[in-house]
């Protein structure tokens, strides 16, 4: 469990209305089956194939993330234990991988009451939250959890009593509350990529809605409460813990491999191959991503593949106590298959760009511990800092 302390205030009551606000201020898509409901339903598709690990379970949410789609299923309400299943679907609709949520938390008695996926990290995040009073778990409930699809691990979880209901994420922090009748009712911000609370406000009843209102650069916090009062905070600024330093991309087709055209169509002139994963590896660079065609880099050239087909991961996330920062445009060198006596620069980075927290020397060169363990930059392109 991480050791949180709470920072400065990032969150500001910036107002505070009855229930008589005008129902058009929130648009309820965060939790369409509405905020009297604790468990958020969404079924946006109803034929999606079922598999072994999900037979005599309710569906609850099926709606389209960006590589298909992601289902939650769940014993029904009236059973009396629990069991949680994630599974995810291509854009074909066939299942492709299945993760047991109560297997990964190891919690067997607490209840799945909301679950995101944040597709640009491989990050599943869903709470375990306390089915009635927290007396009745001892207080060990409603907590929240990050999972590490690609690499099958836990990247944090929250202390106990920190989400239950509804929670919604941005790009770089968790909006999420926990309350229930007389126990101390709270509004949480998290850092996303840490699980380091930022804010931890008081409220006078427990939270039932969450929505984000970006307008001109700002960004407020839209809250409604079990009064039916919403509230609105200022979301101030801070810098995330884990800036990105380049997407892999990587061909996903049968074939094992996509044509780079010279632009977004397949009559254009084809100027090379994107190839599915090698040693856990794309290799290609992610510029832009679009719903039929997305722009990448291979070896410098620059063209497009066609998006359906392209697999994705985001690699060296600063995230310890040392990083690793960018002196000037540096190289990222690969390791090098072809036995020719040199390695091939794989990327190029920007002065400042934070590289990488975990690292190990290798003479003249630091090796970039990922998951992809042969990745290098020179000692003289980096150096050393305190994370921020």
């Amino acid at each position: 469990m991480l050791s949180q302390s709470v920072n400065a205030q990032k969150l500001t009551l910036s107002k505070k209305l009855g229930s008589n606000w005008s129902s058009d201020m929130v648009s309820m898509k965060n939790k369409p089956n509405g905020i009297i409901y604790r468990l958020r339903e969404d079924i946006q598709c109803e034929d999606l194939p079922r598999v072994p690990e999900v037979e005599g379970l309710d569906v609850m949410i099926a709606e389209p993330i960006d590589q298909g789609w992601l289902a939650l299923y769940r014993l029904p309400l009236t059973a009396d234990d629990y069991n949680f299943v994630v599974v995810f679907y291509n854009r074909d609709k066939q299942p492709t991988q299945a993760i047991n949520l109560c297997d990964i938390s190891n919690n067997r008695y607490c209840e799945v009451q909301d679950v995101r996926w944040d597709g640009e990290n491989q990050y599943l995040m869903f709470n375990m939250a306390c089915p009635s009073y927290a007396s009745g778990v001892n207080g060990k409930g409603s907590k929240l959890h990050c999972y590490d699809v690609a690499k099958k691990k836990m990247v944090w979880e929250t202390n106990w009593l920190t989400s239950n209901d509804i929670f919604i994420f941005d790009d770089q922090f968790v909006y999420c509350s926990y309350g229930f009748t007389d126990e101390k009712d709270y509004l949480f911000m998290l850092d996303k990529f840490t699980g380091k609370v930022y804010s931890k406000i008081p409220m006078a009843k427990k939270v039932d809605y969450l929505e984000l209102n970006v307008q001109n650069d700002k960004k407020q916090l839209y809250a409604v409460d079990y009064n039916k009062h919403l509230f609105i905070y200022n979301v101030e600024g801070a810098k995330s813990a884990a800036p990105k330093l380049f997407t892999v991309v990587y061909a996903t087709s049968s074939d094992g491999f996509l044509n780079l055209r010279e632009k977004p169509s397949t009559s254009s002139r084809i100027l090379g191959r994107l190839n599915s994963k090698s040693h856990d590896l794309g290799n290609g660079v992610l510029l832009e991503q679009g719903d039929q065609w997305s722009k990448v880099s291979i070896n410098g050239t620059v063209g497009y593949v066609y998006t359906k087909y392209m697999g994705k991961q985001t690699w060296f996330d600063g995230k310890g106590k040392t990083i690793l920062v960018a002196r000037d445009n540096i190289n990222v060198y690969a390791e090098d298959f072809s036995d020719s006596g040199r390695m091939p620069v794989f990327s190029t980075l920007k002065a400042g760009t934070i590289i990488a927290d975990r690292y190990s020397d290798e003479g003249e060169y630091y090796r970039l511990v990922t998951g992809h363990d042969c990745l290098f930059v020179k000692k003289t392109d980096v150096q050393v800092n305190n994370a921020l």
